[in-house]
C-alpha cells in the first residue's frame, strides 16, 4: 500500500516566508529616506523662492521629483502655496510652502501709549429703564441687543461715538432702527426708545466707544513706515470683544514705575500719556497678532535703528535669545530663553514660549508684566518674535508670537 505524502505543511511554510519577506520590505520601504523624511516633514516650509523651498526637503525631491505648485484655493496674500510629496506620480502629503522675500524690520521695545476708536459703538451692558411713569422697560434686551454687540447705525445713519448715539436717539420719535453687527455678521431690528424719568431718550444700552492703554512698540518697516505692536488683540474689558478700529493714535507713553509680578499675580508697567506726549503715528486694525498703523516720518527719524532679517517660523530654535523692552524710561536688551517653539502652518498666537533669564530685570519686574505685551525678541542676529502673555503662575515666562505672522497679518504683505 503506497502512502499519499501531504504538501500542505510545505504551503504553510511557503506562506509564512512569503509573510516574513512582504514584512521586511515594508520595513525596509517604511525606512528608506523618502518616508523618513516624510514622517519627519514640517507643518509648513517657509522660504523666498519655490526652488528654496523645494530645496528645504531635498530628501524627497532628489529622489521622487519634489513639485511645487501654487494653488487657487490657497491664501495667496499670504504667499501661500504647496508642495506635493510624491512617490511615482502619487501624491502622499502636501505640506503648506510659504514663498516670499524675507522681510527686514526694525525692531521696537519703546512704551507706547494706545488710544483707540471704535467702528460704531460697542455695547458692554443692557439693562432696564425707568419711564417717566415710574414704569421699567427693557428695549435693548428685548430687541435682541446683547453685550458684544456693535451699534453700527440709527435709522440709517452712521454712529461714530457715544454722544452721537443719544443725539440720533433724543432725535427719535418712539422708536429707532439700529444695525447691529455680532460675529461679522450684521442684522436690524427696531428698538423702543423710552421717555425716561430724567428727561432724556434711553435704549437700556451702556456703550463704549473708546479705549486706551500702554504697550510695547515690536517693530517698524523703515522703508513703508508700517508697524506692528502688543502682539495680541485689543479687547474690550467688560466684553472681551475685540475692539473693531475706526482710526486711533500711537504715541510715547512716560513709564512711572512697575508692580512688581509674582505667582499669581501678574505685575504690571504703570504709564501715562496725554495729548502733549510726543506722537508716533496712526492705528489702523487689531487683530488676533497686535495692531498696526503708519508711524511718521518724524516718528521713525527720532525712533532709528537698523532693520534686521524676520525670522522664518521654522528657524527659530529653543536656546538664548534677547528681549527688547523699555521697563525704566529706557530702551535696553535682556537676556531671555527660547524654551518651546510651536510649528504653524497659519498665522496664529502663542507661537513660542519665552522664559526671562536677565537677573536684573527679574528684579526689577519679576520677569514678564502687562504692558511689556509686544516686547520683540531676537535670536541669531534674527527678529524672531514679540512677548505677548504672561504665565500667571510663573511671571518669568510667557507666550510669544512669531514676527513673521504678525508681519504678514499687520504690516498688508
Amino acid at each position: 500500500m503506497v502512502r499519499k505524502i501531504s504538501k500542505r505543511p510545505t504551503r504553510k511554510k511557503a506562506a509564512a516566508a512569503l509573510a516574513v519577506l512582504a514584512a521586511a520590505l515594508l520595513f525596509a520601504v517604511n525606512h528608506t529616506p523618502f518616508f523618513t523624511g516624510l514622517r519627519e516633514a514640517p507643518e509648513a516650509v517657509f522660504a523666498e523662492s519655490e526652488d528654496a523651498a523645494a530645496e528645504r526637503l531635498g530628501w524627497a525631491g532628489s529622489l521622487y521629483g519634489l513639485t511645487v505648485a501654487a494653488s487657487g484655493s490657497q491664501d495667496e496674500t499670504l504667499g501661500k502655496k504647496e508642495i506635493d510629496c510624491s512617490l511615482f506620480g502619487v501624491a502622499l502629503k502636501r505640506i503648506p510652502a510659504f514663498i516670499g522675500e524675507r522681510p527686514y524690520l526694525v525692531p521696537g521695545g519703546q512704551a507706547v501709549g494706545i488710544s483707540i476708536y471704535t467702528e460704531g459703538v460697542l455695547v458692554v451692558g443692557v439693562g432696564s429703564v425707568t419711564g417717566e411713569s415710574g414704569r421699567r422697560f427693557d428695549p435693548a434686551s428685548e430687541a435682541g441687543i446683547k453685550p458684544g454687540d456693535i451699534i453700527v447705525s440709527v435709522n440709517g445713519s452712521p454712529v461714530n461715538d457715544s454722544k452721537e448715539l443719544k443725539d440720533m436717539l433724543d432725535a427719535s420719535d418712539g422708536s429707532a432702527q439700529l444695525l447691529i453687527e455680532r460675529d461679522g455678521k450684521s442684522f436690524e431690528t427696531n428698538v423702543p426708545v423710552i421717555l425716561s424719568e430724567d428727561g432724556s431718550r434711553r435704549i437700556g444700552a451702556w456703550v463704549r466707544d473708546s479705549t486706551v492703554g500702554i504697550g510695547t512698540l515690536s517693530f517698524y518697516d523703515a522703508d513703508s513706515g508700517a508697524y506692528a505692536a502688543l502682539g495680541h488683540a485689543v479687547a474690550d474689558a467688560d466684553t472681551g470683544e475685540l475692539l473693531k478700529v475706526r482710526d486711533g493714535k500711537l504715541v510715547i507713553a512716560s513709564i512711572l514705575g512697575v508692580t512688581k509680578g509674582r505667582r499669581g499675580a501678574p505685575g504690571e508697567l504703570h504709564g501715562t500719556f496725554d495729548g502733549a506726549s510726543t506722537a508716533l503715528g496712526s492705528i489702523t486694525g487689531n487683530t488676533e497678532l497686535g495692531i498696526a498703523g503708519s508711524l511718521a516720518e518724524e516718528a521713525i527719524a527720532m525712533i532709528g535703528g537698523e532693520p534686521i532679517p524676520v525670522a522664518f517660523p521654522d528657524e527659530v530654535n529653543t536656546g538664548s535669545a534677547v528681549l527688547i523692552a523699555s521697563v525704566d524710561g529706557c530702551v535696553r536688551e535682556y537676556s531671555c530663553r527660547i524654551i518651546k517653539t510651536g510649528r504653524q502652518d497659519e498665522p496664529a498666537e502663542k507661537g513660542i514660549v519665552v522664559e526671562v533669564t536677565d537677573r536684573e530685570l527679574i528684579e526689577m519686574t519679576g520677569g514678564i508684566v502687562q504692558g511689556m505685551s509686544g516686547s520683540p525678541v531676537i535670536q541669531d542676529g534674527k527678529l524672531v518674535g514679540a512677548v505677548t502673555h504672561v504665565f500667571v503662575n510663573d511671571p518669568q515666562k510667557g507666550y510669544g508670537a512669531y514676527a513673521y505672522w504678525m508681519y504678514k497679518r499687520l504690516c498688508g504683505v
